[in-house]
């Protein structure tokens, strides 16, 4: 039985064990040598650094690769203590097919390889020292990561059940395609059927894009046409008026008062009822020769004043408010 000692020692390794069986074994990474070969951990040792010198080599010895690739085994087996691991080299051995292919010191293919015998050489040197190999293991793991999450490692986690299913209804669409129209048929009619799925959720997207920018206007055209007017009664607006003044309120005394003129005009039909219209578009609408502009005048001034530029409004502005009035023809009482 391994004690707790070693097998904290084996860990890493065999971490190292799971991480190369991660890759597949391809036709282009089989070696001339197909007989496994059996090592001790420091004849692994030294293998690791043979290939480290041929690989770190400045520049690459294309000939010292080639030497190298044709004399790897294509798995190692390693005894360390009572353990034994078979440890798969199809991963560097396609590394050294690519560097055989393209030997530049910028090649991405060496840089992988090299870092990645580099994680495989300290890992193995750990497990001769008798320290803990958790904090190597966790450091490993993480350069491991590192290097498998390149462009040249992805992809080896195979598909997920997704993506199972989704080409597994895309292969029945197929077949049915093709019992109906033939293969080639099939293909072209598939290629008309996915464009213009793609050219119908087009025309949905502008459709409702469209849609929803138009509708606020229309919103609000139609708050505007159905509104409620501001008032028919010029009494309720004096009123108000007379209220406000009472109570010592006279801004809202004001306000009052100038809609009640307002109101009063729109009565007698000398201006348009418009609820949108401001004080100074009122006042343009009505002739400069006319009586009840004066009084219009000096009534939207003092309105402008204290409700918009927030005056302070006094009893005096009251009185000559109520004496516009009284010139429009809203008598004071």
């Amino acid at each position: 039985m391994i004690g707790v000692r070693n097998w904290n020692r084996c860990l890493p390794f065999a971490f190292l064990l799971a991480i190369s069986a991660l890759r597949p074994v391809s036709a282009l990474g089989q070696a001339a040598n197909a007989e496994p070969q059996s090592l001790t951990l420091p004849q692994y040792i030294a293998q690791l650094d043979r290939c480290a010198a041929v690989l770190n080599a400045v520049p690459i010895n294309r000939d010292a690769v080639r030497q190298l690739h044709a004399t790897l085994p294509p798995s190692w087996t390693v005894t360390s203590g009572s353990a034994r691991y078979t440890l798969d080299m199809a991963w560097l051995s396609a590394g050294l097919a690519g560097i055989e292919q393209n030997a530049s010191a910028q090649s991405d293919v060496l840089a992988q390889t090299r870092e990645r015998l580099d994680v495989y050489l300290q890992e193995a040197r750990s497990l001769e020292r008798p320290a803990s190999a958790s904090e190597n293991s966790a450091q490993a793991r993480g350069r491991l990561d590192k290097i498998l999450s390149a462009k040249e490692f992805r992809g080896q986690n195979g598909p997920s059940w997704t993506d199972v299913a989704l080409q597994r209804v895309r292969d029945w669409i197929n077949r049915q395609l093709e019992r109906i129209f033939g293969p080639l048929r099939a293909r072209q009619i598939g290629n008309i059927v996915a464009w213009s799925l793609v050219s119908l959720v087009g025309l949905l997207l502008m459709f409702w894009t469209l849609r929803l920018l138009l509708r606020p206007g229309e919103r609000a055209d139609m708050d505007l046409r159905g509104a409620t007017p501001i008032g028919r009664d010029w009494r309720k607006w004096l009123r108000e008026a007379r209220e406000a003044a009472k109570r010592g309120d006279y801004r809202a005394a004001i306000h009052a008062a100038y809609w009640a003129a307002i109101v009063r005009m729109e009565e007698m039909k000398t201006l348009p009822e418009d609820r949108s219209r401001t004080p100074r578009e009122s006042l343009k609408l009505i002739d400069r020769g006319s009586p009840v502009y004066a009084p219009l005048l000096q009534l939207t001034r003092r309105f402008e004043l204290v409700w918009y530029g927030y005056r302070a409004a006094t009893p005096a502005d009251w009185d000559d408010a109520a004496h516009q009035l009284e010139t429009l023809g809203c008598p004071r009482s």
